[in-house]
């Protein structure tokens, strides 16, 4: 009974000596509230990093499908930073001036195990991550691929080509998935 406790005491004292790396101070008017979906992956918790050593306000959402606590651990309990477990096929009602979209499984073992579950990090999570940019008024950057173009015909490709897909193929749903976001991006934007 004790013991627990004496750990707990542990933690908050180590709470309470935490080192953070040395971040800029940025004028309320400079810093930028920034939300950074599938940002305990390895893109994200790195991009995490850099923005809040640059000053910014950072708040990553990750469901931890392919993401790792422990990327991005070192800022918990920093006053610019947030984290909070949440999967953007559910809408999220947060204030954000910038919101950089990078959740989804990227690796091919991590998106053929739960095929459905790509397609829809990467439709319908995109989806609210355009509603809430529009509710906001925040810009957005989503993270694609080069897979939208399926396998290449010709290599180096030149902007205007279209791809060579195969919409039922085994990594289907993580191209189609991106495909339909760019398309939502696009439709978005005019």
């Amino acid at each position: 009974m004790v013991e627990p406790l004496r750990e707990k005491i542990r933690d908050l004292e180590k709470s309470f000596t935490q080192k953070y790396p040395p971040v800029k101070f940025l004028s309320e008017k400079d810093r930028k509230r920034i939300l950074i979906t599938g940002g305990a992956g390895f893109v994200g918790s790195h991009l995490t990093d850099k923005l809040m050593m640059d000053g910014h306000e950072v708040t990553v959402v990750d469901n931890f499908f392919t993401g790792r606590k422990r990327n991005v651990e070192h800022w918990i309990g920093h006053e610019n930073f947030e984290l909070i477990n949440h999967d953007v096929v559910e809408p999220l009602y947060i204030e954000v001036d910038q919101i950089y979209h990078l959740a989804s499984p990227a690796s091919p073992p991590n998106y053929m195990y739960n095929p459905i579950k790509t397609l829809k990090t990467n439709t319908i999570g995109t989806l609210n991550m355009l509603g809430l940019a529009k509710r906001v008024g925040a810009r957005l950057l989503l993270a694609s691929t080069s897979e939208v173009y399926g396998d290449p015909e010709v290599h180096p490709q030149s902007e205007d080509y279209w791809g060579h897909v195969n919409p039922i193929g085994p990594r289907a749903c993580y191209d189609e998935g991106k495909r339909v976001a760019e398309t939502m991006c696009y439709a978005y934007m005019k």
